[in-house]
């Protein structure tokens, strides 16, 4: 039987139909997954497991082994602190994870849910996949299908508490424009929050033909920021708050010693330092 997103198969696994950007989402699940089989797992996703092992889909050609899978697990771990950090400060606020995939952070940080709102976003064809395949948090929790460049989903999220977006994975896959037009949105619609996000440097535009997961799925990226405290610029009350780096994460030394010394020394050049950068903005 089909639906939106994927199609059930005998056995009861679910086929994955999505390719392109959407497709790409398997990758941070499989890393995920991965990471949670580790003896010193980084973010124990127990979810991510039993979600993989619901699809029916060919994950070897995303090539992720266990040093890629930590690397993602580091970022994935940094957005998650930084939101619990909210959360601390604010405890009956909002969180909007825009395209929210199959990840699994709101089952992950486990937050009061009759305090807290929090709302997951992704195309409905994601958001029909995602309902097949991971259970609902009991609790103030929604899940939204609509394209995140869209103006009018965001008009539905209330404004009345302080409000923390999270936008991982995204923006590099956007037209500039784009990018910069959905964060101007977001930081006018709400009144007070923060803004967590993931970019790219425009040297790995060049070298995306060497990234797994764009080759496998025939994606690509279209939009690098070098120096993320650029996007102050785009609204008066966007404020960058914090700025790391690959090298600079938590956890980092973990991986082997010919990936630290390698980022740890290109780190240093302006133009590599954030060829991946996890930002945190307050507005």
């Amino acid at each position: 039987m089909d639906f939106p997103g994927g199609s059930y198969q005998a056995g009861g696994k679910i086929k994955i139909n999505l390719t392109g950007t959407q497709e790409t989402m398997l990758a941070p699940l499989i890393a995920r997954a991965k990471d949670a089989q580790m003896p010193e797992s980084v973010l124990h996703d127990v979810w991510a497991v039993q979600t993989l092992a619901q699809i029916d889909h060919d994950f070897d050609k995303f090539q992720i082994d266990d040093n890629k899978a930590s690397l993602h697990t580091l970022r994935a771990r940094r957005l998650d602190i930084w939101t619990s950090q909210f959360l601390a400060n604010n405890p009956t606020a909002t969180v909007l994870h825009i395209a929210c995939g199959l990840d699994s952070r709101c089952l992950r940080l486990n937050p009061d849910l009759t305090q807290v709102r929090w709302i997951d976003l992704d195309l409905p064809e994601v958001v029909s996949l995602r309902s097949a395949l991971m259970p609902s948090p009991l609790g103030d929790y929604s899940l939204i299908g609509a394209d995140a460049t869209d103006d009018a989903w965001l008009e539905q999220i209330p404004t009345d508490r302080p409000t923390v977006v999270i936008c991982q994975g995204l923006l590099m896959y956007l037209e500039e424009e784009t990018g910069k037009r959905l964060i101007q949105r977001l930081a006018s619609h709400f009144q007070t929050g923060e803004l967590i996000i993931d970019c790219v440097g425009t040297l790995l535009l060049s070298l995306q033909h060497q990234i797994e997961t764009l080759t496998a799925t025939g994606s690509s990226f279209k939009w690098g920021v070098d120096d993320p405290k650029t996007l102050e610029g785009l609204h008066p009350r966007l404020r960058m708050v914090e700025c790391l780096g690959l090298a600079e994460l938590e956890g980092f030394e973990r991986m082997p010693l010919n990936t630290r010394l390698m980022l740890s020394t290109y780190s240093y050049l302006p133009w590599f330092r954030y060829l991946s950068s996890y930002v945190r903005y307050n507005f």
